[in-house]
């Protein structure tokens, strides 16, 4: 019988697995800690190490939008100073985030949020950052080679403290309509430095994770083309069972859950989660490459982090149903 760590693998490297697996069994989650000297604040409201004020409530952190720092994007290299990343000692981190971490069962997964489009929003506001992808794209490609160099010096820093795995870079390029920006767009002016990030996560021997929620289905071609294989965050406004077809052996599904149905809002019942657990393993599982992520809400945040008597029920749906293979 298969570890969580070795079923994952197995998914991960289109093999033999036993069972559809489950983020939060395979994977041990770690950042929440380390991500307030480098990129925002994750426990209370804030500066970032940019100067940007941050607002944490109990379902995650957003920037100010009456204090932005940035109104000109050709201006950028005035307004906004890189963070010295010789400066940041990550391993005291490190160390209490892997007290309990088991690496024979589980795989180090670490949560970097604040991608390239994600983190100019954060300086300028989402209508700046859009109008200036069209109307200045070689000012968004100069700042977003910087901050590509910024991310990698983060991402060596990262690996040096936690020698993770998985590496997940977090940015959220769609509603749930379609893209913020047009596919051309992203290719002209944000995938450059993206690949560049890609790379370097590679280079340094992890497997690189891009979470980007919403209807991004538009730029998964993209995605594979500069080398990621793991999408995360998949979600069910996409066409999931014509993108496994179409990216079956080239790019595997880490999501499947209804995030906008019963089952995700505060008042779901042990039973709408359940049959939703049952849903997903059955419509994306059989194809493999899959990996089962819930979104689980309650009032004081995710569940799957500060706890809810109805995971149980989940964990226990999934058993019963995942060994579909």
């Amino acid at each position: 019988m298969l570890t969580p760590k070795q079923n994952l693998l197995e998914v991960l490297n289109w093999g033999n697995p036993e069972y559809v697996p489950l983020t939060f069994e395979a994977m041990k989650i770690v950042g929440f800690l380390s991500n307030g000297p480098i990129e925002s604040p994750t426990d209370k409201d804030g500066l970032d190490p940019f100067g940007v004020l941050w607002h944490v409530t109990s379902e995650g952190c957003i920037p100010d939008s009456s204090k932005f720092i940035l109104e000109d994007i050709t201006e950028w290299k005035e307004y906004i100073k890189f963070p010295d990343t010789d400066a940041i000692d990550l391993k005291p981190f490190a160390e209490a985030e892997l007290k309990d971490f088991d690496s024979e069962q589980q795989m180090l997964t670490y949560y970097h949020p604040n991608g390239l489009f994600e983190r100019l929003s954060a300086f300028m506001g989402f209508e700046e950052c859009l109008i200036s992808l069209v109307s200045e794209p070689e000012a968004c490609m100069e700042f977003f080679e910087a901050l590509a160099d910024y991310k990698i010096a983060c991402m060596k820093k990262i690996h040096e403290a936690y020698k993770p795995d998985i590496y997940v870079y977090l940015d959220d390029l769609a509603t749930a309509r379609g893209t913020f920006m047009s596919p051309q767009t992203y290719r002209d002016v944000i995938k450059p430095a993206h690949k560049r990030i890609v790379d370097a996560c590679k280079e340094l021997g992890m497997i690189f994770f891009q979470h980007t929620c919403g209807k991004c289905e538009d730029l998964l071609e993209d995605y594979v083309d500069i080398g990621i294989g793991v999408w995360s965050s998949a979600q069910i406004m996409n066409d999931l069972t014509g993108i496994q077809e179409r990216f079956n052996g080239r790019m595997v599904i880490e999501g499947g859950w209804d995030t906008v149905g019963k089952c995700s809002q505060l008042g779901s019942s042990a039973d709408e989660i359940r049959a939703e657990t049952r849903r997903a393993i059955n419509e994306y599982g059989p194809r493999k490459g899959f990996i089962l992520q819930p979104t689980l809400l309650n009032e004081r945040g995710n569940s799957l982090f500060v706890g809810d008597d109805r995971l149980a029920g989940l964990f226990e749906e999934w058993a019963m149903n995942c060994r579909i293979y």
